[in-house]
């Protein structure tokens, strides 16, 4: 599924297929584990959580990449960034607070001795 660059959505999200969006969505957006991109002219205001996050355009929020976040070039963000893992390209301009780490499903528990 994609968003034209002339759309305006204002409201959240969900869904559990892969988004392009590439106009302006001011609202949350949810996808269970898939790919979500923002394409080069977009802007996102919100809050994001799926799988894997591709920024081109625009970003003033937080994004919760479980798999990865890939930061392109055109990419401006400022907000607060967790992933697994991160890619950032050079060029790109971000301003934000990053945790990086493993997925909590693969993190080890640790055994309390008694």
């Amino acid at each position: 599924m994609s968003n034209g660059q002339s759309i305006v959505i204002k409201g959240d999200i969900s869904g559990s297929e892969d988004l392009v969006i590439a106009g302006r969505v001011e609202g949350s957006i949810t996808l269970n584990g898939r790919v979500l991109t923002l394409a080069a002219g977009s802007h996102v205001i919100g809050e994001i959580e799926a799988g894997t996050v591709v920024v081109s355009g625009k970003l003033e929020g937080s994004v919760e990449a479980k798999e990865r976040l890939d930061i392109k070039n055109t990419a401006v963000i400022d907000g607060k960034l967790s992933t697994a893992r991160l890619i950032v390209a050079d060029g790109s301009q971000i301003t934000a607070k990053v945790e990086m780490g493993k997925p909590e499903a693969h993190k080890p528990k640790l055994a309390v001795a008694g």
